[in-house]
């Protein structure tokens, strides 16, 4: 029984080893690294189901202690830690990719390998970690040539496979990493069998897995490169200066802004700088590199941690051809963010290298002892594959409202997200669609001509519904300005259809301007919500204020042009447009319309103004080309008489715990 059992969790583990990479299912939002997250999950439970049994039928508790294992279990204490003490969703970081639980999972798995696959069994689980990525390099090949395009029709389910870049690892980083990672481990093996015996002939297998893996990267770089699919990553410079700033404060500087939290840092600590770079509009969710995003998440243990795991695998001795693709990873992470496939392969190899390392045993020999590790096992992993299951089962909802949403199925899309709240009430990003679902319904519903009484309590429900869905998500995580962003917009749209609406956005914009400081796209939305709203005032006060966080921002000069042509100030109004049109390349299409509306202002100025010469305008150097805005008017539909809702349902200040449905 006991070798069967072993058997079972070395097949287990070497199937996992070469499935993982190659595994996805577009059932779910996201058909990767969550398909490869959850598979990780339910494997791991499994493989200690497993491990539990083999321990009550031998009566013996086995344990090797083996050099890496202490950090190893550092990194995930510190993960932890951090998620208890300092992130704001604690929930959210146990099923989303590279969070907690994965981290936790990997932990395990690693104990689960170095304890039971023995030696011997170790090359058939190396043999399958190349053979998955033998088949993600020709799979690489084989949509570059097209052939993907050629046999699969555009509205087939599975039309993202027309895609040259497509790939089951996810995208090309995760591509390209994984494959420069293989390629070292085969390369490192038949280094050591010619070293050995002066003879690689023998490895034919490794050596057109090397040549297929070289195309592969080959491939991956020249489509990253050359055909318009480059990557985008934070500038180096700005995730230091959001590490210095964060740390600033002494929990951060402990613990950091938690896993998978890594967009509150960003938000709140972005410099003035990074408003000047073609990327300013765009938010990141990962640091610069590897190193840097651990810093800000997990703070300095998490980073000694991971340290530590580095020179310890550096120092070891004797090195073997397992160490080269680690340091491979090592080396990767200080130039990209993570990925879960590198991630993945890390703890693969350290497992399989630390069997190859001397270890100390811990046998004990117990009755009772056993079953003392079994009866908590069991429950633990029947709860945690409850858990898992509902986690899954809601992507998977949630995933059909986005293809009712597509195809302009309202009904199906409300019900299917509620269905996935209800499954898993713990994420924000599912209040959010539901908040704006029952929006859209709400905006359908008081288009109609005539509105009768039944319509108005329906459209007063949906316009509950959305503010409540939509304070549950900021109360689910605080600090995310997402949350609020997208608060502020329901708010924003209620101004005709609610009493105290228009206060209420203002509110909301100025606390996601309180968690963004130096964004100005906020700032612009919030004078924006001030014009509309008739306060010219405000409005040319936070179009200023937008201006100065981002010198270079047409659309805010071209914003405060507005207010002040409202104001009746037609001179700063011109001074506004005429840099406007000195920020706008001259090929683009808005640059006629500001040159037009600079027209027309001058008309309204003293006869002693004049109009600077196209040639003075054309020559100007541009610095950078933006759409041109005017703050949008007030949402339509207007219902009379509003709706009249309670103040305590309008108030952004929130008290609500996560409710179980909808």
């Amino acid at each position: 029984m006991n070798k069967l059992i072993n058997k079972i969790i070395t097949w287990f583990v070497i199937i996992l080893t070469g499935l993982i990479p190659l595994f996805f299912l577009p059932f779910t939002s996201d058909f990767y690294d969550f398909n490869k997250n959850i598979l990780l999950f339910f494997s791991v439970l499994l493989l200690l189901i497993l491990w539990s049994i083999k321990i009550i039928v031998t009566k013996e508790v086995k344990l090797r202690r083996m050099v890496f294992d202490l950090p190893i279990l550092a990194i995930a204490v510190a993960f932890i830690l951090s998620t208890i003490f300092s992130a704001p969703n604690k929930l959210e970081t146990l099923w989303l990719p590279n969070g907690t639980g994965t981290i936790i999972a990997l932990t395990l798995l690693y104990f689960i390998i170095s304890n039971n696959l023995k030696k011997s069994d170790q090359s058939k689980a190396l043999n399958s970690f190349v053979f998955s990525s033998f088949l993600l390099s020709l799979i690489s090949i084989y949509q570059f040539i097209g052939l993907g395009e050629t046999f699969i029709d555009d509205s087939n389910f599975f039309a993202f496979l027309k895609s040259k870049s497509w790939t089951p690892a996810g995208g090309l980083i995760p591509l390209t990493t994984f494959l420069t990672v293989s390629l070292v481990f085969a390369l490192g093996r038949i280094y050591a069998k010619w070293k050995a015996n002066r003879e690689i002939l023998s490895l034919p297998f490794y050596l057109l897995t090397s040549l297929s893996l070289i195309a592969g990267i080959v491939i991956s770089l020249l489509q990253i490169f050359s055909y318009g699919v480059k990557p985008l990553f934070l500038p180096f410079s700005t995730g230091w200066a959001i590490v210095v700033e964060s740390f600033k404060n002494g929990k951060i500087f402990l613990l950091g802004v938690g896993p998978k939290s890594f967009l509150d840092a960003f938000s709140r600590f972005r410099p003035l700088n990074y408003n000047l770079t073609s990327l300013w509009s765009i938010r990141f969710g990962d640091s610069s590199n590897f190193y840097l995003h651990l810093l800000s998440t997990v703070g300095i243990l998490g980073l000694a941690a991971w340290i530590w795991l580095v020179l310890k695998t550096i120092k070891k001795r004797p090195l073997s051809f397992l160490h080269y693709p680690i340091f491979a990873i090592f080396l990767i992470f200080l130039f990209l963010p993570n990925n879960f496939l590198l991630l993945f392969a890390l703890y693969l190899l350290i497992a399989l290298a630390a069997n190859n390392l001397p270890g100390k045993k811990y046998e004990e020999k117990s009755r009772i002892l056993p079953w003392a590790i079994f009866i908590p096992t069991i429950l633990i992993v029947i709860g945690a594959l409850y858990l898992t299951g509902r986690t899954y089962a809601a992507d998977v909802y949630f995933k059909r409202s986005l293809n009712n949403i597509s195809q302009n199925e309202g009904t199906k899309a409300y019900n299917n997200q509620a269905k996935a709240i209800s499954l898993n009430p713990y994420n924000d990003v599912y209040r959010i669609s539901y908040s704006q679902t029952n929006l859209l319904l709400a905006d359908a519903l008081a288009s109609n001509q005539n509105i009768s009484d039944q319509d108005r309590q329906s459209l007063t429900t949906l316009i509950q519904q959305s503010i409540s869905e939509a304070k549950i998500a900021v109360s689910l995580n605080k600090n995310k300005i997402t949350n609020w962003e997208n608060l502020a917009n329901i708010y924003r749209q209620l101004i005709n259809f609610a009493q105290g609406a228009d206060q209420w956005t203002i509110t909301t914009l100025r606390q996601a301007i309180n968690l963004e400081p130096t964004n100005p796209e906020l700032k612009l939305n919030l004078g924006g919500a001030y014009y509309a709203l008739g306060n010219y005032d405000e409005a040319v006060h936070w179009f200023q204020q937008a201006i100065d966080d981002k010198p270079n921002f047409a659309n805010g000069y071209y914003n405060l042009s507005a207010a002040y042509k409202e104001k009746g100030y037609f001179e700063k109004a011109h001074e506004m447009m005429q840099v406007t049109l000195n920020l706008i390349h001259t090929s683009s299409t808005d640059y006629q319309k500001a040159r037009d509306e600079l027209e027309e202002l001058a008309k309204k100025l003293p006869a002693e103004e004049t109009t600077p010469s196209a040639e003075t305008q054309t020559t100007t150097e541009t610095k950078t080309e933006n759409l041109l805005n005017k703050p949008k008017a007030l949402p339509s539909p207007v219902i009379e008489p509003s709706i009249g809702l309670p103040e305590e349902e309008l108030a952004p200040e929130i008290n609500l715990a996560p409710e179980a449905t909808p």
